[in-house]
């Protein structure tokens, strides 16, 4: 079991370049990968969706790699023609406007066009690099997930534990209850017809209504739900989504059961199973 929670950043020092890479993970039903990295870098964004799915089955996803290139690293070009015509234009509007000024360098630094910076490194060659780091940050990410998946899972092993609890005590006071209907019944019918109806008769007709009431299967199908839920929560990967499942079956057969039992005491017994089964959910939504 492994929660969605976890972040990690690492500092990368190459020849010429300096890359960092940074993965954060936070709750989500579904995978949501978002990628941050400079439009230079746009060629691996695939490789990096594709790396983070390889790994991660589900969780909000930040990943953001920065690269800086280290001096010598790129190449400034000077475009002398596109200068000249900024010069002359320039020189052109103070002489009409009869401006005391006269053009300098920063008024030319002023124009993108003419200084023109060339990186010229190809970013996908450092791929191989990235992926290692990517593999520290998911190295330490899934070491967090596993802590908050063990913390998780104790959690709701306690609250399994209570729904045990519940079902035995259901389970003990079910024969007393099937006993006191199955008497209830046959004395109002008895007070209501006296001897006019064959006994045998009675005794059929009110085992039927006995019948309808019984909820043993119904405690049956939530025992195997729990043993199925304990199975699926010792597994390492894609749990929630199937937890999530079981706990709508367990709910299912909650409700059939409280809508046979009608003991004051023990319909406390089923909301305290409700209750516990709302608090499953709610953990799972921590849960990869």
């Amino acid at each position: 079991m492994l929660g969605m929670t976890g972040y990690s950043f690492k500092e990368n020092y190459l020849s010429e370049v300096y890359f960092s890479t940074e993965v954060k993970s936070v709750n989500h039903r579904f995978l949501d990968i978002n990628v941050a990295m400079p439009y230079f870098l746009n060629s691996l964004e695939l490789k990096v969706r594709d790396y983070i799915k390889k790994r991660l089955c589900r969780g909000k996803v930040d990943v953001s790699i920065h690269i800086k290139v280290k001096e010598g690293g790129c190449a400034v070009n000077v475009d002398l023609n596109a200068a000249k015509q900024y010069y002359d234009a320039l020189t052109s509007v103070i002489s009409t406007l009869n401006i005391k000024d006269e053009v300098k360098l920063f008024h030319l630094t002023k124009f993108d066009d003419i200084f023109i910076v060339d990186k010229k490194r190809d970013y996908s060659e450092y791929w191989d690099d990235i992926e290692r780091s990517l593999d520290y940050n998911i190295a330490q990410i899934l070491e967090m997930k596993r802590a908050e998946g063990d913390r998780t899972k104790k959690d709701l092993f306690n609250i399994i534990d209570s729904i045990r609890d519940d079902i035995k005590t259901i389970k003990e006071k079910t024969p007393e209850l099937e006993r006191y209907l199955y008497d209830t019944i046959k004395n109002k019918i008895q007070e209501m017809l006296g001897d006019k109806v064959d006994e045998v008769r009675i005794l059929n007709e009110v085992g039927a209504l006995v019948s309808r009431s019984c909820i043993n299967e119904e405690i049956e199908r939530l025992q195997i739900h729990i043993d199925q839920f304990i199975s699926i929560s010792n597994e390492d990967f894609e749990v929630g989504k199937r937890l999530d499942f079981i706990c709508q079956e367990m709910h299912r057969e909650i409700n059939t059961i409280g809508s046979k039992i009608f003991d004051a005491v023990l319909t406390g017994n089923v909301i305290s199973i409700k209750n516990s089964i709302e608090k499953i959910r709610e953990q799972i939504r921590n849960i990869e």
